[in-house]
This record gives C-alpha cells, sequence and structure tokens, in this order.
C-alpha cells in the first residue's frame, strides 16, 4: 500500500468514525500536520474537527469569537487519527519514509549535530512542502467523493494547518477546499 493509499485509508475510517451525536455541531475538519519529535523527515496529519459548541464555550478565554472559532488552541483538540505516528500508525511511518525515499528526499542521520543539520537543511522544507500537498490533495479528493458531506451531514472547511497560522496556511486551506468554503477562515488568517 503506498502512503497517499494508507493516508486516505485512515482519514476516510476517522472521519466515518464521527458520533452522530456530534456531526451536526461540526463546523470544520482538522488536518493539523506536525513533524514526530521535530524531525522533519517524521511528518504527521492529525485528524480532528470543531464544533459550534466548543466554539461558543472558548469566546470568554479568546480575544474575540472569531479567535474562538478559527485558533485550533481553543478546539477541541481531539484526535481521529494520527496518520505518520511511530507508536499508533508504524505501518503509515514506515510507508512514510518509503515515500520520502521514493521522492528523493530521506536521508540518514549523521553523527553529530553539525551534519545532521547540513544534510537536513535543504531537505526539511522539500519534505514539509510535499507533505502539505498530498494532505490538501487528500482533502479535496473527500470533497469531491462525498466523504466530508456523508461523514458530517454537510460540506465544513478543511482547515489544513500547524500551529501557527500565516499566509501559507491559508492558501493550503483556500486549495484544500472548494471555492469559497474556507472564506472565514482564511480571512481571519489574513486579517485577524
Amino acid at each position: 500500500m503506498t502512503f497517499d493509499d494508507h493516508l486516505q485509508h485512515l482519514v476516510e475510517r476517522a472521519l466515518v468514525s464521527i458520533p452522530v451525536a456530534d456531526a451536526d455541531d461540526i463546523y470544520a475538519v482538522s488536518f493539523l500536520i506536525d513533524n514526530e519529535e521535530d524531525d522533519p523527515r517524521q511528518p504527521t496529519l492529525t485528524v480532528g474537527y470543531n464544533t459550534e459548541t466548543q466554539a461558543r464555550r472558548s469566546i470568554p478565554d479568546a480575544s474575540d469569537q472569531a479567535e474562538a472559532r478559527w485558533n485550533y488552541a481553543f478546539w477541541i483538540q481531539n484526535e481521529l487519527t494520527v496518520v505518520g505516528d511511530l507508536t499508533s500508525d508504524p505501518a503509515g511511518a514506515a510507508a512514510r519514509q518509503e515515500w520520502i525515499s521514493d521522492l528523493g528526499l530521506w536521508h540518514a542521520e549523521q553523527a553529530g549535530l553539525a551534519g545532521w543539520s547540513s544534510a537536513m537543511g535543504p531537505l526539511a522544507p522539500r519534505i514539509g512542502a510535499r507533505f502539505h500537498q498530498i494532505c490538501c490533495r487528500l482533502a479535496r479528493t473527500l470533497h469531491t467523493t462525498g466523504v466530508i458531506e456523508r461523514s458530517v451531514g454537510r460540506t465544513v472547511p478543511v482547515i489544513v494547518h500547524e500551529l501557527e497560522y500565516y499566509e501559507a496556511i491559508a492558501l493550503q486551506t483556500e486549495a484544500a477546499n472548494p471555492p469559497g468554503i474556507a472564506d472565514e477562515f482564511t480571512s481571519w488568517v489574513r486579517h485577524g
């Protein structure tokens, strides 16, 4: 199974597992991208969602209603799945390493931090960019095939993000969704 196939299988399985009681209250799906152990060779995708109830609950702790709604720090922090996690998804971690190797971007650790840093310096951003692309493409596929609509009961945006927000996050979220679906989020990222 390719990494693309593994990613799609786990994410689809996660989305169809959304409790019916939560589905009506969900307004966005989260694709949180992070690097396990801060290693750029180990990007992971954590899939979750947020609800209108949670956003309302978070307003007193946020600077405003938009921050409570769109800043992941105020979200439920649920983990429907973590694709590529070395512990919970070892098959995905192995498929990810093979995928990165096939791209010609894998680099084994060298002795000493200086050697490692110089070797990974040019590779890390390329691995990250390819991982973000594959996640955006998957989100588009989930919209096109109706998986999101069937899982949540309607079309909601997939927010493809990290823990920080900046223009690239807005652009990739736009790329991951049908036109206009994520406008509220991207406007918040761009204009605060």
